[in-house]
């Protein structure tokens, strides 16, 4: 169940795909349905929501926890909704204060475009909710946002957790293949078995045992989103060198869009604080509910380990 701030009723009908108003009155994306329905079916408890100015614009950004609990900042994944991706990781929440803004460019309650670099978004982001540093967990394309904040604000960033990161490159293979050429089939013949055919290989589980909302919102975004020719990451890697917060990396044995030996290789070569690498065997970029509670676990113990006494609170 989600806490929503009062808003004014502007008589907008919603649709599964349609538009609704955003907080400030503006259309926002075509994904609001899917995003609510995401926070129902995937998020147990209260989950609250508030927006803050950025840069980019007014971003949209789902907490769940206690507010005077050590706050975690989660990056979504790409082409799914940050609910999807916090999902992964909600059981953490028992213990710290999750915070998990809409990524500009990525599907959101509000159609922000994406900006030339995160790492100033993700500071602002952090100034609107008064944090002064935090845990932060990057996964997929978020893990390209953490490592450009690492870049852009390393003093804000307290630990960090790479979960199938891009950021360290995704190379040509006919695995990916296996997904980009039915990903743009889709995209000019939106059929359920086109878009089966898109996501099986990105899948650990068999696609009839994943959340209906999660296939339909990747859909969504196959057949609506600009399909991004580059992930999100630092141009040159060689400027993370100075990055001193202690790191967590997470990879899929079967990964196809991030190998676990060219981006564990990567890793190493860029971050001297990569302190543990968990490689999750048999388990592809979406992972299954076995590998998200082996995930939660391992970042669990990993923040134990290594955050500050303080509450990185302002």
């Amino acid at each position: 169940m989600i806490n929503r701030p009062r808003e004014p009723d502007l008589g907008v009908a919603l649709t599964e795909t349609g538009p609704r108003p955003s907080a400030d009155g503006r259309g926002s994306s075509a994904f609001a349905a899917l995003y609510d329905r995401a926070v129902d079916d995937l998020l147990d408890g209260a989950v609250d929501e508030t927006w803050v100015e950025t840069g980019a614009g007014r971003t949209h950004v789902l907490t769940v926890g206690d507010p005077a609990a050590p706050p975690v900042v989660v990056f979504q994944g790409g082409n799914v909704t940050a609910p999807v991706t916090l999902a992964w990781v909600r059981e953490l929440a028992d213990a710290y204060y999750l915070v998990a803004p809409d990524t500009p460019g990525q599907p959101g309650k509000d159609a922000l475009t994406e900006p030339a670099e995160f790492g100033p978004w993700v500071v602002d982001v952090l100034d609107g909710l008064d944090i002064d540093r935090s845990a932060m967990i990057g996964i997929s394309h978020g893990g390209g946002v953490l490592l450009e904040a690492a870049v852009h604000a390393p003093e804000r960033i307290e630990a960090a957790v790479l979960v199938a990161p891009a950021g360290f490159g995704s190379p040509l293979s006919p695995a990916l293949a296996r997904i980009v050429l039915p990903s743009l089939a889709y995209r000019f013949l939106p059929r359920r078995r086109t878009l089966d055919w898109a996501l099986t290989p990105m899948f650990t589980q068999p696609l009839r045992r994943v959340e209906d909302v999660t296939v339909r919102t990747i859909g969504q975004a196959l057949r609506t989103s600009d399909l991004a020719a580059a992930f999100p990451g630092p141009d040159d890697l060689g400027r993370l060198r100075s990055f001193a917060a202690p790191t967590l990396l997470v990879l899929g044995e079967r990964d196809p869009f991030f190998p676990v030996k060219r981006t564990s290789r990567q890793a190493e070569r860029a971050l001297p604080s990569l302190v543990e690498t968990v490689t999750l065997p048999e388990e592809r970029h979406f992972l299954s509910p076995a590998g998200q509670a082996r995930t939660t676990d391992a970042v669990r113990s990993f923040l134990t380990a290594h955050l500050a006494d303080d509450r990185g609170k302002r």
